[in-house]
């Protein structure tokens, strides 16, 4: 009797335990990860990386894991325990060049997992002294260096950057499209700046398409087509940006290989008196006897910041801004250009 007891007892406990996978498997669907950032992510040495992923755990949350061999990752949200659903923030911190994966594991309180991979590449930074404000446009228009000069978008959206990488870029219409960095973190009259870009023209003959701009409008611009200097890239500069006026230098252009359907490289820079504006690499250096106030300002992208109904509205892509308060090399003006 006692060992007809102990099997009875064995098949109902094996029962049991058939019933509770069957009724995990019934009641609570497995957990999923998703993102609408990029997968395959570039990252710069010792430059931090934000990305936001979605869960769902209908059997609730219980616990995250993270594997990245290229350097630390910080929570930054955490999601609630127990909770069916949030999101997600993760801060990657890489520490060394190269490339590999970083991956992020849920499980939910029915210990079922989900995982989610990102292929990352691990570039060697530029120095990073002096960086002001850097935009790569990835997923977001935050500022990458870390100083909080996060930039606002009206209209524009984001699309496929100079390597062929989705919402990597932001897109302007032309019409009504820009980028707003309202913070006061640039300052005109300082001794030495350089501010690094690309642009994308979609339409080549549109007259006066302005890249940069400084809030208000009169004090440094940087255009495209300007009427008084067209089918180059100029920049204007005036003393007092509160006064509507070029005082110190009005459409003061380069000839370049600019086009449309292709992407370009833009730097200007300013030592001392010395303007330097290259497109592509190709530019010139110009001396004026003024300077612009010591003050700092705002930025604007893709139009004139003013209330004119104009506008000055740009018709094209912009990506990866850099602003420094010093002087560039050619070591690092080379990696800008190609990267």
């Amino acid at each position: 009797m006692r060992k007809i007891f102990f099997f009875v007892l064995f098949i109902l406990i094996g029962c049991g335990n058939e019933e509770n996978e069957k009724l995990k498997n019934t009641l609570f669907e497995e957990p999923g990860l998703s993102t609408s950032h990029n997968q395959i992510i570039t990252l710069y040495s010792n430059n931090p990386y934000d990305i936001i992923i979605n869960y769902n755990a209908p059997c609730g949350y219980n616990k995250l894991k993270f594997e990245f061999d290229l350097g630390n990752v910080l929570l930054i949200t955490t999601p609630s325990k127990n909770s069916k659903s949030g999101k997600i923030k993760i801060r990657l911190n890489s520490k060394k060049s190269g490339k590999g994966v970083f991956k992020i594991i849920l499980t939910d309180n029915c210990d079922q997992n989900t995982d989610l991979s990102f292929q990352i590449s691990v570039q060697e930074s530029l120095g990073y002294d002096g960086l002001l404000a850097n935009y790569d446009f990835s997923n977001n228009a935050e500022d990458k260096s870390g100083n909080g000069n996060n930039a606002e978008v009206y209209g524009v959206v984001l699309t496929k950057d100079r390597n062929g990488n989705d919402n990597a870029a932001y897109k302007f219409d032309g019409i009504d499209d820009y980028i707003v960095i309202s913070k006061e973190f640039f300052n005109i009259g300082n001794e030495n700046y350089t501010i690094s870009g690309w642009f994308f023209i979609d339409e080549i003959k549109k007259q006066n398409q302005n890249i940069l701009n400084i809030i208000p409008s009169f004090g440094l611009s940087l255009d495209w087509n300007k009427t008084d200097n067209p089918f180059v890239v100029s920049f204007s500069l005036n003393t007092n940006p509160e006064i509507e006026s070029w005082n110190i230098a009005s459409s003061i252009g380069v000839l370049g290989s600019v086009g449309e359907k292709k992407w370009h490289h833009f730097l200007l820079s300013k030592n001392k008196n010395t303007w330097g504006l290259y497109v592509d690499g190709v530019g010139n250096s110009f001396y004026f006897n003024s300077n612009p106030i010591d003050k700092y300002f705002g930025v604007s992208l893709g139009k004139k910041s003013s209330l004119d109904s104009s506008s000055n509205y740009f018709k094209g892509k912009l990506d990866d801004f850099y602003f420094f308060d010093r002087l560039l090399n050619r070591d690092e003006i080379k990696y800008l250009m190609e990267n």
